[in-house]
């Protein structure tokens, strides 16, 4: 990869990182959010034989204890209302509360007279499984935040480690780094050579100089 290629793959991986993270960190807030609770204001404490409003979705009934439901029956009008086959609760400011019954399917809309056969305090409010979070306000946010806060995360210490790598090769080596190799001493001035004396002529025909005519 040349060096031109890399420093356009390090550009992009800051942005990447800003990206994924903030993603991560909206998808976080919003499951967070979505599970943390409803207000008081959609329970209403009732008494046997007091009206309700049955909302389109339906009403379920709670209660602060989770041994209400095994032992209470709740009905709305005539109609016996359905109990839960297992503890649902829902979390109200910090309490849980538990469903101890909700609407049948197709339930009409409108003011119905709830009874249940039970001393314990009972509360008319949303419709059961309307109250679980679901998709981004729920669930799938928080498991979708937890996944792309560490990849942004990853992206950006990627980042830092390239630029920084990208930095040193921009410097180039360190001279002090290197040292000069020792090259030993060589024979003083004088010696090693020897005077040419007349034997040292070269002898025997000399082929540079024309043919005697």
């Amino acid at each position: 990869m040349t060096s031109g290629g890399r420093a356009r793959g390090v550009r992009l991986l800051w942005p990447l990182a800003v990206l994924l993270g903030l993603t991560g960190l909206v998808l976080l807030a919003l499951g967070a959010t979505g599970s943390a609770g409803r207000s008081t204001t959609d329970l209403v404490g009732v008494v046997p034989g007091q009206e309700v409003i049955v909302p389109q979705e339906g009403m379920s009934v709670w209660s602060r204890s989770p041994q209400t439901r095994a032992a209470t029956a709740c009905t709305l009008d005539d109609t016996l209302m359905l109990r839960p086959d297992q503890d649902f609760t829902t979390r109200v400011q910090g309490e849980d509360l538990h469903e101890v019954a909700r609407t049948v399917p197709g339930q009409d809309p409108g003011p119905a007279t709830l009874v249940c056969d039970t001393g314990d305090a009972v509360y008319a409010g949303p419709y059961g499984p309307a109250t679980a979070p679901t998709g981004l306000r729920g669930g799938t946010g928080l498991t979708l935040g937890l996944l792309l806060l560490p990849v942004g995360l990853a992206c950006a210490a990627l980042a830092v480690l390239a630029r920084r790598r990208e930095h040193v090769t921009e410097q180039g080596p360190d001279p002090a780094a290197y040292t000069l190799a020792h090259r030993p001493p060589g024979p003083p001035a004088g010696e090693g050579r020897r005077r040419a004396s007349p034997r040292d002529a070269p002898t025997g025909p000399r082929y540079d100089l024309p043919p005697p005519s």
